[in-house]
């Protein structure tokens, strides 16, 4: 649970910093810019939102969600059993991408098109793990010339790498390391691993691989 939240709630402060920061320097000069950075903010905002209300709807009934807006939940007797945490809102990482890029952050990418095994942990896993590796980059390498996303799968393993080229001024120091320790949970969970260090020609690195095992789900999505 400590490992969604975390993710849902730095994620999208972080974009959400970013955003409204790109709309205001740029309301004047880039009137256009400043509307599509606003606009995205608030599709930010109501995702996070919704993520958030899934989340807490699975430590009891199905009025727990309303917890954020009309106190706390009424708990039966005796408990539910938990449900597992639902999807992310938004599960596309082209559309992830684009979300950072709106954000000042300067991302290529290569191999997005890879069909993911449909339905399962792993898609959930590779976007999480992805958009964390992003806000990474976006709180702790501000004004990095350059950041890359590469997906590529082999007959049994799902492999990402996120690269940066390291920031040009002071970054965020005040992280708790949780987001690295949730990547890591990620992936062993399905038995894989990450490893996340400085990049052999400056910046940060992050290597994901993913076992599939064997399914091919997505070769038929």
């Amino acid at each position: 649970m400590a490992r969604e939240v975390h993710d849902i709630v730095a994620h999208s402060v972080s974009v959400m910093v970013a955003l409204s920061d790109g709309a205001a320097s740029a309301l004047d000069r880039a009137p256009e810019a400043s509307r599509r950075a606003l606009a995205e903010l608030s599709r930010t905002g109501r995702e996070a939102l919704g993520d958030m209300r899934s989340v807490l709807g699975s430590l009891g009934p199905d009025d727990a969600g309303g917890a954020l807006e009309h106190g706390a939940p009424t708990w039966p007797t005796p408990p539910t059993p938990p449900a597992p945490p639902t999807s992310p809102t938004e599960t596309d990482l082209d559309t992830v991408v684009e979300r950072f890029r709106a954000a000042g952050l300067p991302v290529t990418t290569s191999g997005l098109e890879t069909p993911l095994p449909a339905g399962t942990a792993l898609r959930l896993a590779v976007v999480r793990i992805v958009t964390e590796a992003l806000t990474n980059v976006l709180r702790h390498a501000p004004g990095t010339p350059s950041a890359a996303v590469a997906l590529r799968r082999t007959g049994t393993t799902v492999e990402v790498e996120i690269l940066d080229a390291g920031g040009t001024r002071a970054g965020d120091d005040s992280g708790t390391h949780r987001g690295l320790i949730g990547m890591r949970e990620r992936a062993a969970l399905l038995g894989g691993h990450v490893q996340a260090g400085p990049g052999d020609a400056g910046g940060w690195r992050v290597r994901v691989v993913l076992p599939t095992g064997g399914a091919d789900e997505g070769d038929r999505a």
